[in-house]
């Protein structure tokens, strides 16, 4: 092959916040198409990095901008041009490296890694000197490196990046602030729909994570996984496999999910939930008031005919007569609750959705699996307070932030654990939300959060809440500006009731009281 002079065209990744910077040797012909970094979809440098942050691939080159923004992660590549051969390192001639001084000067690197030995060797043989930085070589992700297996390169991957990978206490905004949060999000660029994609695949993924994690308990024995830390990507060193490609045994492993979706942005969460379990090779059924054309919200009207078009016609079920829902979740391994959002309060819930909720919590209790998305249908995320009736679940994976009636004692009962989808890089749109919307939201207090970082999960699902900051400045100022205006003293609300008494017997009693009765 003839050597092919190519000049380095991609924009790095990094702002001021970026700690670890991550260097390749020069984009492959396949990036250079895609127009980002680590392009060729045998690359896994994107699947390790999710399965070491425990959060879905990306999808997109803004997905993945924002996961190394959101994880304090600069990305380029050592050379600024090269004579190459394709895409073989081995091959590189005529070298010459990148200003890397934009990225040492704009943040505080305290580490470079490099994803194969000829960045290492070219990094050291061009950089180091100059930037004082020693650099550290990871095994490469690229396909050509046959002999490292996916789980062996997520394992090295969360060891080096663990000391600096930040771990930052959860933020609680209320429901305003929230709104201005994603207002800004969307006015910065990326689209409310791009949100919705992430908060449905996030919410998809930490149903199975819980299902799978809830089955080896009870057998006792490995269930089907891969071997990246509980990461619901799939095993194979290929692309996703589809339902249609799954061997049969593994179709029916997978649980059947039936997911029922609100005609609002919540329930445009649910169709994307649905539509990615779909296509991981569960059996999916989806309960709606409307067809997804008749949908009016944005973007939940586009989530749902997208979803749509990837379901059966059979698996989706437009106000379905009683006897119909009660067959629908009678089949129900997991039921994913996207009726209503962090918007409703009230007393009472409208039908049909009163009669979802009291029909999903029978069939709870019988032993599904119950996972809210964003906030149980029928609490309030402002206050706490539950209406008539309210969704029981077992998980509520809540959207960027906590919200200030997910963690009243009393909301304990309806939201099972929660954990918090870092669906969006919200660090600079902070101090904004803050200011305009008054000290509202808070960091907790560090006794406090380390309690509850167990219980609630922060960001991770499967046991690496032992990743670190580097260094304490690594917590943004506008966070440690906020008060605690939502802290309660434990005592204020003590009446005897234990919270955790709906939920299920291990570890805590089961009690029959209803907070809510």
């Amino acid at each position: 092959m003839i050597p092919t002079h190519v000049d380095h065209a991609i924009d790095p990744v990094f702002d001021e916040h970026s700690r670890v910077l991550m260097l390749g040797t020069m984009p492959s012909p396949a990036s250079r198409a895609a127009g980002f970094f680590y392009g060729h979809p045998q690359n896994r440098f994107w699947r390790v990095l999710a399965a070491v942050f425990d959060e879905p691939v990306p999808e997109s080159i803004e997905d993945k901008r924002d996961l190394l923004l959101r994880r304090r992660i600069a990305l380029w590549d050592v050379l600024a041009s090269c004579d190459i051969e394709g895409a073989s390192d081995a091959s590189i001639r005529n070298a010459h490296p990148n200003d890397l001084s934009r990225v040492f000067e704009a943040a505080d690197i305290q580490a470079v890694f490099a994803t194969g030995a000829k960045a290492g060797q070219l990094y050291a043989r061009f950089c180091q000197k100059a930037y004082g930085v020693p650099c550290v070589t990871l095994p490469s992700t690229s396909p050509a490196n046959a002999k490292a297996r996916l789980g062996d390169l997520v394992e090295a991957y969360r060891a080096a990046l663990a000391p600096y990978a930040p771990r930052e206490e959860p933020i609680t905004l209320s429901v305003p602030q929230v709104v201005a949060l994603e207002q800004a999000i969307a006015a910065s660029g990326t689209p409310l729909s791009a949100l919705m994609r992430r908060a449905g695949r996030a919410l998809a993924k930490c149903a199975l994570d819980e299902f799978e994690a809830r089955r080896e308990a009870s057998t006792k024995r490995p269930v089907r996984s891969n071997a990246t830390g509980g990461n619901n990507e799939p095993p194979a060193e290929t692309a996703p496999s589809t339902a249609a490609n799954l061997p049969e045994a593994d179709r029916r492993a997978l649980p059947h999910v039936v997911v029922l979706c609100g005609s609002g942005n919540n329930g445009g969460d649910g169709w994307v939930a649905a539509e990615y379990l779909a296509q991981r090779g569960c059996d999916v059924c989806v309960i709606t008031p409307r067809a997804p054309e008749d949908i009016d919200a944005e973007p939940a009207h586009e989530a749902a005919l997208h979803a749509a078009a990837q379901l059966s016609p059979a698996s989706i079920l437009v106000t379905p007569a009683h006897r119909e829902l009660a067959q629908a979740l009678d089949a129900a391994d997991i039921i994913i609750d996207a009726i209503l959002g962090t918007g409703f309060s009230g007393n009472t819930v409208r039908e049909p959705y009163g009669a979802w909720i009291e029909a999903a919590n029978a069939r709870r209790a019988k032993g599904a699996l119950a996972v809210a998305a964003d906030v149980p249908s029928g609490l309030s995320a402002q206050t706490g307070k539950a209406a008539e009736p309210c969704m029981k679940a077992d998980l509520t994976v809540t959207m960027m932030t906590l919200k200030p009636g997910l963690s009243t004692p009393y909301a304990f009962a309806f939201c099972g654990d929660v954990r918090i989808a870092p669906i969006a890089y919200i660090e600079p749109h902070l101090p904004h939300v803050l200011e305009e919307g008054g000290a509202s939201g808070r960091r907790a207090e560090n006794s406090q959060r380390s309690a509850s970082a167990k219980a609630h999960g922060c960001e991770n699902a499967n046991g690496h809440a032992a990743i670190k900051p580097a260094s304490p400045d690594c917590k943004p100022a506008a966070a440690q500006k906020a008060n605690a205006e939502f802290i309660r003293a434990e005592a204020e609300d003590d009446d005897g009731y234990d919270p955790y008494s709906d939920r299920r017997p291990e570890p805590e009693p089961l009690f029959e009281r209803d907070p809510w009765a």
